[in-house]
């Protein structure tokens, strides 16, 4: 007999399903999804006539159809709003700014571009309309490769047809131009648009397991995706966006996305109120925040933790008792040792109480790991000890994001906007080794809603 629609699930379960989602996907689903988890498993269960959410776990290891069902339960805990030119500004700036900016700096047409989780293919053909109209006339400014983990998403992306609704955001001019209308009210894209967009179905977590393929890319959109993803999986997905992107190529990130702790081989620009990153064209990686030195044995990769010096010393020489432990949990979280990080800094944080640094490393590796509210709590705490601590301050934003408190983080970073601007002194971190406050406020303005 079928499980009723309103029937439990064992908490030992839902976590087996998270895990599941998680090696099939990367997608992480916090706590506060398991309610939506269970309502989603329980409907599908009763939709596939299956006894048990127990026998659905199963039903989920058996060869190709439950790799299928996995992809279908995916999809149904992601779906979204979707639809063309979401938001509009942004797809305005890359045609008239971004993308003209790239042809200048003498990439070839058509220009190679990656749509990484592209659903049912809406960003995919905005971006080839965008380029069609920005592009001084050539007929095949893009070459659009669209990928998602959905084969289902990419068969109705391949079809090219939409409800009026997907359309809406789009000026008539646009939608006569570059769409069909059909006898049932739905539109269907040009051939002149689908030739520039190829679909094919795509793993990202495949991607970092698989073979890294040359440079090829003059930008990457990957927007609203790795909000899914835990930082460290962040971070190896970056990175290998950086190493396919040509020089002077751009990642695109959605609006709750930034590479803030993530990675520093991109610089941040701004054209027409919209931020992204580029890769930058000579292969000499920018200047990084000061951060402790690493002993000349070690050969683990470096975590990016944001700058860890006591001010005005360097790392290291005549630091304080708590600092030194500071700086090597740095270099613990380094190595991925993130336990023995956090415990280093409740160390430091118990040697000198009013050590804002020991605060605030362990609210950074504590976001990483998704623990916003415990994050949050420490980031206070550093900025007790230390008001003017700009970096707590904007990981206790950070924070706010994660928990979903977007009216409170927005808040946080309009007086963090008005701390840099009228601010006298630096933050105790130091910013004179690469990170301006000039740079920060670039930065704090790409996290203020538009």
């Amino acid at each position: 007999m079928p499980v009723r629609a309103r029937a439990s699930i064992a908490p030992e379960l839902l976590s087996s399903l998270r895990n599941l989602i998680e090696s099939a996907s990367g997608i992480v689903l916090g706590d506060a999804k398991l309610p939506y988890l269970s309502s989603v498993v329980r409907g599908r269960v009763a939709a596939l006539g299956i006894p048990d959410a127990a026998r659905y776990m199963e039903f989920l290891s058996e060869g190709e159809r439950g790799a299928a069902e996995r992809r279908d339960l995916v999809s149904e805990l992601l779906v979204g709003e979707t639809g063309f030119f979401r938001p509009p500004a942004f797809f305005q700036a890359f045609e008239k700014a971004i993308l003209p900016g790239l042809l200048d700096q003498g990439f070839v047409s058509p220009l190679p571009i990656w749509c990484a989780g592209c659903a049912t293919g809406e960003e995919a053909y905005s971006v080839a309309i965008a380029a069609l109209e920005g592009s001084r006339g050539l007929a095949a400014p893009v070459r659009v490769r669209a990928t998602d983990l959905h084969p289902r998403f990419i068969d109705a992306a391949r079809e090219g047809i939409y409800p009026s609704l997907a359309l809406r955001n789009l000026p008539d001019r646009i939608r006569e131009t570059w769409f069909t209308p059909m006898k049932d009210g739905r539109y269907r894209v040009t051939d002149a648009v689908r030739r520039l967009v190829d679909f094919e179905e795509g793993n990202l977590v495949g991607f970092l397991s698989g073979p890294l393929p040359p440079a090829r890319y003059a930008a990457i959109f990957c927007r609203n995706v790795m909000i899914y993803f835990r930082s460290d999986t962040t971070r190896r997905l970056v990175e290998r966006f950086h190493e396919i992107l040509i020089g002077g190529g751009v990642l695109f990130l959605g609006h709750s996305e930034t590479l803030w702790g993530i990675s520093e081989a991109f610089q941040l620009e701004q054209r027409e109120k919209i931020f992204y990153y580029r890769k930058p064209r000579a292969e000499v990686r920018p200047p990084r925040l000061a951060a402790a030195p690493r002993s000349s044995g070690s050969s683990a990769p470096r975590r990016r933790v944001p700058c860890l010096e006591p001010s005005p010393s360097p790392p290291g020489a005549d630091a304080s008792p708590a600092m030194n432990l500071v700086l090597s949990a740095e270099r613990l979280a380094d190595e991925g040792r993130f336990e023995e990080a956090v415990a280093m800094c409740r160390q430091a944080a118990a040697l000198d109480p009013v050590c804002p640094e020991a605060e605030y490393l362990m609210a950074f590796l504590l976001r990483g790991h998704g623990r916003h509210a415990e994050a949050f709590y420490h980031a206070e705490r550093a900025l007790e000890r230390d008001p003017r601590f700009v970096f707590a301050d904007m990981e206790a934003a950070e924070c706010l994001s994660g928990m979903e408190r977007t009216g409170e983080a927005s808040l946080r970073w309009k007086g963090i906007l008005r701390a840099i601007d009228g601010e006298e002194h630096l933050p105790r971190l130091s910013v004179g080794a690469g990170i301006s406050s000039e740079m920060l406020r670039q930065y704090v303005l790409s996290r203020l809603p538009r």
